[in-house]
């Protein structure tokens, strides 16, 4: 059995650079150029292991550059949905910068990457997101990064999203649906969620190992399809 995803994620790496000179004497007024980044449609499978791994192994700093730089290429999304979920990982990631350096004491550090998190998450409202794949459980008994059901909102479902060890959250994820949601239809199946950010909320208190509340609306699921090799 082989998994293919229903939206191939890819990504590509640019850097724009930016250099500064002090004369003296200015011989050119001219005003200086503004270096815009190229835009893409699609990102090679090569250039989205690069963020992949830099996910995978918890470089926060670097998988939230990696994915900053992405976002600035690609501006329409397409039929992968590659910009909804970089928009995920970019926030995700942001989130595990900010509870590194908690963790480590690093203010000033940790007061930048909240900055960072603020612009970003601000500017995502009202735009699709796409999660990554997870399991739907019908009864989750407090289990991490799986999809759960909400007590009481046939219309929801939550993920609690975490490091790989469980110590740290790095966001809950509330999805709300303009119908009911028939779980069982999805259980115990690898599934995409996405929709509409409609609302951030931050944690206000470090000493609770929690970034962010991600709250969308417009959900929408999409299962992993396996396919006979």
């Amino acid at each position: 059995m082989k998994k293919i995803i229903l939206f191939a994620i890819l990504l590509c790496i640019s850097v724009s650079l930016c250099f500064a000179q002090k004369r003296q004497t200015p011989i050119n007024t001219a005003k200086p150029q503004t270096i815009q980044t190229p835009t893409v449609k699609e990102i090679s499978d090569a250039e989205w292991k690069i963020l992949t791994a830099a996910l995978q192994s918890e470089n926060w700093e670097k998988s939230a550059l990696i994915a900053s730089q992405h976002l600035r290429k690609i501006k329409i999304d397409n039929e992968k949905k590659q910009l909804a979920q970089l928009r995920y990982f970019y926030l995700y990631a942001l989130a595990g910068k900010i509870l590194t350096f908690s963790s480590a004491k690093k203010t000033i550090e940790e007061n930048a990457a909240w900055k960072e998190l603020d612009q970003s998450a601000g500017g995502f409202i009202g735009k699709e997101f796409v999660l990554p794949p997870r399991r739907l459980l019908n009864d989750c008994k407090e289990v991490l990064n799986y999809i759960c059901a909400v007590k009481d909102n046939e219309r929801a479902l939550r993920v609690t999203a975490t490091n790989r060890a469980g110590t740290a959250i790095h966001s809950f994820d509330y999805i709300g649906f303009d119908e009911k949601i028939l779980s069982g239809e999805f259980a115990e199946r690898e599934t995409f969620l996405g929709g509409k950010l409609k609302t951030v909320e931050f944690n206000q208190d470090m000493s609770k190992p929690w970034v962010m509340r991600l709250i969308f609306e417009k959900g929408f699921v999409s299962l992993v399809v396996k396919t006979d090799k």
